[in-house]
């Protein structure tokens, strides 16, 4: 296990599309969570023996809501667990609105080296509509702090096909992203989760833009962000030659994980869990030094696991080699030369193809990304 995410569970309030788990606490409550955060870590220690981390990726919720007296105490509870000795990625997520400059030399100092900012979109009735807390020059100002504080690798996360964004603004919020000189772009589809306010709009007769608009805005978030130098790498992000996310790269390509936190989800071996999405009850449990309870728990088959490593790398752009399952799992011989079939059927369609000089493996197409999820349920 050489990857660890960790959840922070904090927002001073919910944007509209949001589905990840949060809650509304004070600061010393934060500051608590800080603190007791690794105390989840200590009860997994003698199953992970000493694991050398190489990244960690700090995401909510709002991480920024910890301050710097928080990450702080977070760094000097990891730090004391010798979990910082070679990291070679720190990733936290923040807001344009919660990334003040105390709380971006405090992630500095104690080894953060790459910040992600939620952008979203570069348009003020956007933001407005979506129920974010910054406008559109806060982005840009948010970009000047982080360099000022010496972090050479920024991204920014967009949303694609929002309701009221034309061709023309959705070129600009491009356009401007790519200005603030971010070495890295995530592009998502927007995605009505359950029990979030958009969920409740959209009842209630909200329309949004089709699945044929959602596309269109993905491909030409691919022809602009690509003409402008950027690779994607994987269907949702793009990034400057050398700037992927390493924490990522390695969940897609079957490396294990650990997930800290409620509602935070791991991969160890044949083991999958995720943590129930209750901070009192994660609370309770870590004070007493037990296990979170769990929203899921199961132990897969070598074969179960050996497909969903592979499937995860059709994401990437690197793509799969089927024959190279059958190689390291036999008993999936027969399942790899079916892929093999589907894969070739679905390449006359215009929704994969080979990679330049990897005549083995396959890959999905620009057009296939967009149906990335069908193509995988599929497989699966």
């Amino acid at each position: 296990m050489r990857h660890l995410y960790l959840h922070i569970p904090f927002c001073a309030g919910k944007c509209f599309y949001c589905g990840f788990y949060s809650v509304e606490r004070g600061p010393a409550d934060r500051i608590d969570y800080a603190a007791l955060l690794c105390r989840e870590y200590d009860g997994l220690a003698p199953r992970l023996g000493r694991p050398r981390l190489e990244t960690i990726y700090t995401g909510g919720g709002t991480p920024g809501l910890l301050g710097a007296p928080g990450f702080r105490r977070l760094a000097g509870e990891l730090r004391a667990r010798g979990l910082l000795e070679g990291i070679a990625e720190w990733t936290v997520e923040l807001n344009p609105a919660s990334s003040g400059e105390d709380l971006l030399a405090e992630l500095r100092a104690v080894g953060v080296n790459r910040i992600s900012l939620g952008a979203q979109s570069f348009d003020a009735a956007t933001l407005a509509r979506l129920g974010r807390w910054h406008d559109a020059d806060d982005i840009a100002r948010a970009v000047a702090r982080v360099r000022q504080a010496g972090f050479d690798h920024v991204g920014l996360d967009l949303i694609a096909g929002l309701p009221g964004v034309t061709d023309a603004l959705w070129r600009e919020t491009l356009a401007r992203a790519v200005d603030t000189g971010s070495e890295h772009l995530s592009v998502y589809g927007l995605g009505v989760e359950p029990g979030t306010a958009l969920h409740a709009q959209v009842a209630g007769g909200q329309q949004l833009p089709d699945a044929d608009a959602q596309l269109d805005a993905l491909a030409l978030a691919e022809q602009l962000l690509t003409a402008q130098g950027f690779e994607r790498y994987e269907i949702s992000n793009y990034a400057r030659p050398g700037r992927a996310c390493r924490h990522n790269l390695a969940v897609w390509r079957g490396a294990d994980y650990l997930g800290l936190g409620p509602a935070a989800a791991s991969r160890i071996g044949r083991r999958r869990w995720t943590n129930r999405p209750d901070l009192d009850a994660w609370l309770a449990a870590v004070r007493q030094g037990e296990p979170p309870p769990r929203a899921s728990e199961d132990l897969w088959t070598d074969e179960e696991d050996a497909v969903e490593r592979l499937v995860f790398a059709l994401r990437l752009n690197g793509g799969i080699d089927p024959a190279d399952l059958a190689r390291r799992v036999p008993a999936l011989a027969g399942r790899a030369r079916d892929w093999e079939a589907r894969l070739a059927r679905l390449a006359s369609r215009g929704i994969t193809e080979r990679p330049p000089g990897a005549a083995s493996h396959w890959r999905l197409t620009a057009r296939g990304r967009e149906v990335a999820d069908a193509v995988i349920a599929d497989l699966l």
